[in-house]
């Protein structure tokens, strides 16, 4: 087996203070930098097979502006685009690079001249810089997620605190050395959302970035966050919520403080598991891209969205602008005659490290889906990542259906026509055949 060669490089992103803060309301604007974003870029080679991995600290990238930046890098990187994972990190604390109805519009500005042309550079520097490395790798347990469907006295859900509920407790490492056993890189995956800020008014990475903080201070490396299944896990914080909050002349403010402490605790866990590392080896690249697709029901009912809509009208800030938008694009395709399609294409990109197996998808996916994953496909590892080249909502599991909350509104609503209600297992069974598949080449 050939050497496995790896570069990296890191470029800032942090935009101008005064912009839009993208993962509440639209008017939520920042006032200072609390601590600066970044785009990190790990360039993999090996023999003729190469393939990019790129942390990029917003919350979300829409489909659109990543498969424009995966095609931009393709033609100055010379590597294939379906080899490309750009991925965020979700921090509700940086700039509006998803433009989601009812959150904002995009910031084109800030894409165009600071977000494109740094990835383009982080990931320049990385394949100028590719070194023969060795991996190691160790997992441990980490609290700093919780479940966050919390379950209210009258059987409904809120945006909370559900200890019962499923998360992985799991914290990978993933380290990388030259030639001369020196740490060069480090990549950390969890499942978890940047929210430990809150509604706050300070740019910031959230717990994440104090975290790969803590491990390059300690490793002498760059180290980089990548998100596994966050869409029900928030973190976990001490004032009972997953949203940092305070209270200032009676209104709900975010509070900075809670990203110190979760991210004392996050830097904590990766440090511990780092130092766990013992066995360091060459291992087989692998990479891979197929679209997998899950089956959708029938678009509403035009009566039905019409009576619906009713509900709806005048809104047009989150959730329920969301709702209203997409009844009104209902009762346009039925009027239009639109045809309802029998499935829809999810793009998985796979990169593979020996065993271990990064797999992306452009959702926000429940953890219990990455839990299942993992164990369906034997002989691997199997580290899934959320809103991998694109974004387009929520991923949930089946049985959240029946008890509603925001994640399943978002998923029912984010689409002309919603998937079926299996949508879980449809994913999983295609995923886990895509998988094995890499792994038997």
């Amino acid at each position: 087996m050939e050497k496995l060669h790896l570069g990296v490089g890191r470029s800032d992103i942090t935009p101008a203070v005064g912009g839009q803060l993208y993962g509440y309301r639209p008017d939520l604007f920042s006032e200072s930098v609390e601590d600066r974003l970044n785009a990190t870029a790990f360039c993999f080679m090996q023999g003729d097979l190469r393939a990019l991995m790129i942390s990029v600290t917003v919350c979300l990238i829409n489909t659109e502006l990543s498969n424009r930046i995966r095609g931009l890098l393709a033609e100055t990187c010379g590597i294939p685009a379906e080899n490309i994972l750009l991925c965020a990190t979700h921090t509700h604390s940086g700039p509006n690079t998803a433009g989601t109805y009812g959150w904002g519009d995009i910031d084109a500005e800030y894409c165009e001249n600071i977000l494109i042309p740094a990835i383009l550079s982080a990931a320049g520097k990385a394949a100028d810089s590719m070194v023969p490395v060795t991996v190691g790798v160790a997992e441990g347990e980490s609290l700093v997620g919780i479940n966050r469907r919390e379950l209210n006295e009258n059987n409904g859900v809120d945006l909370g605190q559900n200890p019962w509920g499923p998360m992985d407790r799991r914290m990978t490492v993933i380290s990388f050395r030259d030639a001369e056993d020196k740490c060069i890189a480090n990549m950390v995956h969890y499942g978890c959302h940047g929210t430990a800020a809150g509604a706050n008014c300070e740019i910031s990475r959230d717990w994440s970035g104090l975290m790969c903080d803590a491990l390059e201070r300690q490793s002498g490396a760059i180290t980089a966050f990548f998100n596994g299944p966050e869409g029900d896990v928030g973190p976990r914080i001490t004032n009972g919520s997953t949203t940092g909050r305070k209270t200032v002349d009676g209104k709900v403010l975010g509070d900075i403080r809670y990203v110190k402490e979760l991210g004392m605790i996050a830097g904590r866990d990766a440090v511990r598991i780092w130092r766990e590392i013992w066995d360091w080896r060459n291992v087989e690249l692998r990479a891979d891209s197929r679209k997998l697709f899950i089956p959708l029901k029938a678009k509403l009912g035009a009566a039905e969205a019409r009576e619906k809509l009713k509900k709806y009208e005048g809104r047009t800030v989150n959730l329920g602008g969301q709702i209203r938008r997409h009844l009104e694009q209902v009762l346009q395709a039925h009027a239009a005659g639109v045809p309802d399609a029998e499935a829809y294409p999810v793009e998985q990109s796979v990169l593979g490290l020996g065993n271990l197996i990064f797999a992306g998808i452009p959702f926000e996916t429940f953890s219990e889906i990455g839990l299942r994953l993992d164990r369906m496909v034997r002989g691997g590892r199997v580290l899934s990542l959320s809103n991998t080249n694109g974004s387009e909502g929520y991923y949930i599991t089946e049985d959240a259906i029946c008890r509603g909350g925001y994640e399943v509104n978002m998923f029912l609503y984010g689409r002309l026509q919603p998937f079926c209600d299996h949508a879980d297992f449809a994913l999983l069974s295609r995923s886990a055949e895509h998988i094995r598949e890499v792994l038997e080449k």
